[in-house]
């Protein structure tokens, strides 16, 4: 096992102090090849995804993989997609509204909604009491929040 994954286990378990010195002294292995696929989770930069042939297909990776919650939180993946400059509306539409709306980039949220609402009230006031509903367990995804906007009336103000 590499060092890091021993210090996590210890760490999580609440091994002892002398076990968890032990394992961040043992050197990580050198020879290891950096392409290859060890089966963990990373959350790769802007920088990185430039050099895949598919960054939007790295970041559908992320949203769709499994082992997510027990290496990353599905926060820090949010965080990281709503991060990138190669997310898509489509990978946005899969977060959970509140994590959209809330927590991370109001300018990306902000074009969305001028976007999807324009000049209509009705869909401005949709929104509005679609944000004042109580807290349950229960994640809307942005995606169903913006289509549940398009059953509002489309009325303009008047001039």
């Amino acid at each position: 096992m590499h060092p890091a994954e021993l210090a996590r286990i210890a760490e999580n378990t609440g091994g002892p102090a002398w076990f968890l010195e032990a394992a961040a002294a043992v050197p990580a292995p050198e020879d290891e090849d950096e392409d290859e696929d060890d089966g963990v989770l990373r959350l790769l930069g802007d920088d990185e995804l430039d050099q895949h042939p598919d960054p939007a297909a790295v970041l559908q990776s992320r949203l769709d993989s499994p082992a997510t919650d027990d290496i990353l939180s599905r926060s820090e993946i949010y965080r990281a997609l709503l991060k990138s400059r190669h997310h898509t509306l489509e990978h946005l539409r899969q977060i959970p509204a509140d994590e959209v709306l809330s927590r991370n980039e109001p300018a990306i949220v902000l074009t969305i909604l001028l976007e999807h609402c324009g000049h209509s009230t009705g869909r401005w006031e949709a929104l509005a009491a679609a944000m004042t509903f109580e807290y349950d367990d229960t994640k809307v995804t942005f995606g169903k929040l913006l289509d549940s906007l398009d059953g509002a009336p489309a009325t303009t103000p008047n001039s």
